[in-house]
């Protein structure tokens, strides 16, 4: 036997050991859990702004999965209704935003390298490069914000600028981190948890 089918055979033999302890429960096994999805967020403040309180609709797209975002009823119309009918903003607007933000996951381009960029993959890397995700100093509410209500659309091109941005609504005016001894020049500090400080 050859070490590559030695350690095959360890390897299922652990999988197969880990099978069955997960299946122990104290329960006979004839009953089901059920869980219950209560939050979903992905992009901070994107649910948050864009969808109101009344008619549940907080809790509609809480409950939601990403796949009936862009479904009636769902983020998709909270946009809409909420770009155009309070923000203002014109249609072509509208229709970026409802494009860059629908679904709501956070998307991450595996086929890119460099540095994670928060709404990189949806923004072609404006924000900092095209693998996605977030860093640590990415200022997602402030990106979002800007998305809403400021020129970000306009900026890339995406859209005519519309004259309806809101320069106070385009950040929340907190830093991502008010504790610089465990975060210095954009270098993270491995070794105090949570590295950027409590939450503000």
């Amino acid at each position: 036997m050859n070490i590559r089918n030695v350690i095959l055979g360890g390897s299922l033999a652990c999988l197969a050991g880990l099978v069955a302890l997960t299946g122990c429960g104290g329960d006979s096994g004839s009953s089901q859990k059920v869980y219950t999805q209560v939050d979903r967020l992905a992009r901070p403040a994107v649910n948050e702004v864009l969808a109101t309180v009344a008619n549940n609709r907080h809790a509609v797209n809480d409950q939601a999965t990403p796949s009936q975002d862009g479904q009636s009823g769902f983020l998709k119309d909270d946009i809409q209704g909420f770009m155009t009918g309070v923000a203002g903003r014109s249609q072509a607007t509208t229709d970026v935003v409802k494009a860059v933000l629908v679904p709501d996951v956070l998307a991450a381009d595996l086929s890119q390298s460099g540095n994670a960029a928060y709404l990189g993959v949806e923004t072609g890397g404006f924000t900092g490069g095209k693998f996605g995700g977030r860093k640590l100093t990415d200022d997602v509410v402030d990106l979002d914000l800007g998305v809403i209500f400021g020129n970000t659309v306009s900026a890339l091109g995406l859209a005519p600028d519309d004259g309806k941005e809101i320069a106070t609504l385009t950040t929340d005016n907190v830093s991502y981190t008010t504790a610089p001894k465990h975060f210095q020049d954009g270098v993270v500090s491995p070794a105090v948890f949570p590295y950027l400080g409590p939450a503000q």
